[in-house]
């Protein structure tokens, strides 16, 4: 789809909804919607419970949407001299980022037991959808704020994770002058400096400039590298007050990135004959380990009232390539599970790939405030647009043996040969209604509707020759939410949701697999009883149906698909964040949760828990800042992540951990503060998940890291 028809069908969507206000101002009289706080949804976190663009993609507190939202600021990132994002979620409930330990490339997370990497991540409301090995990075420097929405949620976005959403909220223009520099390291070798400033070319245009450089060196023997960030942006108030806001961003990522990642279960979990492999053990190969990243990314928001209508049109183009070359371990010597050797030689693949990502997407969408039969009813009308392009090119060979007792690296590895270079495009229209309705004594209703069109085309693959296909797939989504805000910031909720997640391959008789679908009922209670304080309570039952599976098969000498699977998580989440008084900060959070196959192509695995996903977490975090010394804040907190399975017959039992982390800043004179964060204080050595008994990974050593930074 060109940038012109989506523009075209973006000004149709405008047209459509401009005649049905047309049609409504004859019937009914329509009032202004409050858009005074649209900033503020997507400006710094101010308070607890703040406004929010992701629950509702209309400006409303996080109490008043009828599902599970947690909100960190950028404070709270600057506070923990934060590296990674998926390293920001250790105190969010409901949340296990860096599932596979430390990864220089990639924000690994998972939300109410389902991976939210590739379909669960979004920024300024749109998809970073990744497949493959193509997608888009987000830098900490980048993030105003980090919204996570829990739960199916398609109504709002169409086709995405079944547990819940990321939401990556970019910094723009403050309106302020001030300018930020930081410089800081951690003793793992990770070095860097950053600015941000902002300020004004005139009284209606403000800008906004970031900038880091980072080198990072550390989390295996050969993990070094830079990263390079450059974002600026502009926003500018036309006459009749329309806004308008661009970002351009540039990210160049050069590194070698194997590290001690893909190792087997008996060596990391259980003892294997030859002892423990060691934590900084890498796996890989130095001489064949690069990973080059170029991204670029055009932002643009358009804001201005129309009447009694509200307009907001988003949109980023976006463009990535990733060039990777590495070899990784794959089980022992012939392939086996457990050592054949007093060495413990394992075997090795090398993998290679290309991969180009283009994306352009927009959201328009209209709102307004109608009084109409005793009720108010905040309507918005919304055209959801995305196109996704991916060419890519995977590669693999037998690699090299080594040994995990005396390593010898410098084997020369054979040329990868491709087996996959292909084109897939995934064009997606969704059209959206959302009604929230207030009356009486603080009764809040809210009702979703959307309707999908997917057309996913893959190419020739040109290494083998196999034809493509083409399909266009038809969804629809809602949800349905009822809240009351009650006495002393009380407010009790039930919802009702669905989600769709489009499919991109075929069944054994080569027909298309239709999207993947599911649907999730909450309930909860969320309390603020004051701009400083939240607690939030829910109870979840959640399906995730339609599941595209594979196996392998021998005669057909590749992987079948079938649409055979289900899987269900419910469980319980508290989460509590705020002040205290006396100078204490709380930020805590508790989930229990069960998960469970409930339909399998492999039936001895029904009733069983999908690998790599722990059931219970647990963490708290205080920070203190003394009356008597208002310019020291100590903080400390404790991370418990439980136990998960390495294996889907739940066989082989990954065992949970519990970590300290300590940090300590002070405020000097001049704008100066100092920040020094320690995480795993004990450096405990652990397994944080596994992926099948072949594939294992160590989770992050101690890490201790100090920031300065000034303010002018």
């Amino acid at each position: 789809m060109t940038r012109t028809r989506l523009s075209l069908l973006a000004l149709l969507s405008c047209q459509t909804a401009l005649s049905g206000i047309a049609m409504a101002q004859d019937t009914t009289e329509l009032g202004t919607i409050v858009v005074e706080g649209a900033g503020s949804a997507t400006g710094p976190v101010d308070n607890a419970d703040p406004l929010t663009l992701t629950g509702a993609k209309s400006a409303t507190p996080v109490t008043e949407v009828p599902q599970s939202v947690s909100v960190i600021s950028a404070a709270a990132l600057k506070a923990g001299n934060v590296s990674k994002l998926d390293g920001a979620l250790d105190y969010t409930a409901g949340v296990v980022g860096q599932p596979y330990g430390y990864d220089s490339d990639t924000n690994w997370i998972m939300i109410r037991g389902f991976a939210a990497t590739a379909t669960g991540s979004f920024q300024d409301g749109l998809p970073n959808y990744a497949y493959a090995f193509g997608g888009f990075y987000v830098d900490p420097l980048l993030v105003e704020r980090i919204e996570v929405l829990k739960g199916a949620s398609s109504v709002l976005y169409g086709g995405s994770n079944p547990g819940g959403l990321v939401n990556y909220v970019s910094k723009a223009p403050t309106g302020e002058t001030s300018t930020e520099v930081e410089t800081g390291a951690d003793d793992s070798g990770r070095f860097w400096i950053s600015f941000d400033q902002n300020g004004k070319l005139s009284a209606n245009t403000d800008y906004r400039l970031l900038g880091k450089l980072e080198r990072v060196d550390g989390h295996g023997a050969f993990d070094d590298g830079v990263h390079g960030v450059l974002s600026g942006s502009l926003r500018h108030r036309l006459e009749g007050g329309a806004e308008l806001t661009f970002g351009l961003d540039y990210m160049k990522v050069d590194e070698k990135h194997v590290g001690a990642a893909w190792l087997p279960y008996e060596g990391t979990v259980t003892r294997a004959p030859f002892g423990y492999i060691d934590r900084d053990f890498n796996s890989g190969e130095p001489d064949h380990d690069r990973y080059e990243r170029d991204q670029v990314a055009l932002r643009a928001t358009w804001q201005q009232d129309l009447g009694g209508w509200h307009f907001t049109n988003n949109s980023r183009i976006a463009w990535s390539r990733v060039e990777e070359d590495s070899v990784y371990a794959y089980g022992y010597s012939g392939y086996a599970l457990s050592p054949v050797d007093e060495d413990g030689t394992m075997a090795r693949l090398v993998f290679d790939h290309s991969t180009d990502t283009t994306t352009v997407l927009n959201d328009a969408r209209l709102e307004t405030s109608v009084d109409a039969f005793g009720a108010e009813h905040r309507l918005m009308i919304g055209l959801d647009l995305k196109y996704f392009r991916l060419d890519q090119m995977q590669a693999s060979a037998t690699g090299t043996p080594l040994t995990f007792v005396d390593p010898v690296y410098g084997a020369a590895q054979p040329d990868a040969v491709p087996y996959i270079d292909q084109v897939l495009t995934q064009r997606q229209a969704g059209l959206y209604l959302q009604d929230q309705i207030r009356w009486g004594n603080g009764w809040i209703a809210t009702g979703n509707l959307r309707y999908d069109w997917v057309k996913t085309e893959t190419g020739t693959n040109r290494a083998t020759g196999a034809e493509g296909g083409k399909r266009t797939d038809g969804e629809a989504s809602w949800r349905i939410g009822l809240a009351r805000t009650l006495a002393n910031g009380v407010t009790p909720y039930v919802s009702a949701s669905t989600y769709f997640n489009p499919q991109v391959v075929n069944d054994a008789n080569g027909s298309a697999i239709s999207p993947e679908t599911g649907r999730q009922i909450e309930a909860g209670v969320k309390w603020s009883p004051n701009d400083r304080f939240l607690l939030t309570a829910a109870a979840f039952d959640l399906r995730r149906e339609n599941i595209s599976q594979s196996a392998y098969d021998w005669d057909a000498g590749g992987y079948v698909y079938q649409q055979l699977g289900e899987v269900r998580s419910r469980g319980i989440e508290f989460e509590a964040q705020g002040d205290l008084g006396n100078g204490l900060v709380l930020n805590a959070e508790l989930t229990k949760m069960e998960i469970e196959v409930r339909d399998d192509v492999d039936t001895t695995i029904i009733g069983k828990t999908p690998y790599s996903l722990p059931e219970e977490t647990a963490a708290l975090k205080l920070a203190w800042t003394p009356e008597a010394a208002p310019d020291w804040t100590f903080t400390g907190g404790v991370r418990y992540v439980g136990s998960s399975w390495a294996d889907n017959a739940n066989t082989l039992k990954v065992p949970g951990r519990t970590l300290y982390d300590l940090g300590v800043s002070h405020r000097f004179s001049g704008g100066w503060q100092a920040n020094l964060v320690v995480t795993n204080l004990f450096d405990k050595t652990y397994v944080a998940s596994c992926q099948t008994a072949y594939w294992c990974y160590y989770g992050e050593e101690r890490t201790a890291s100090l920031s300065l930074s000034k303010r002018f």
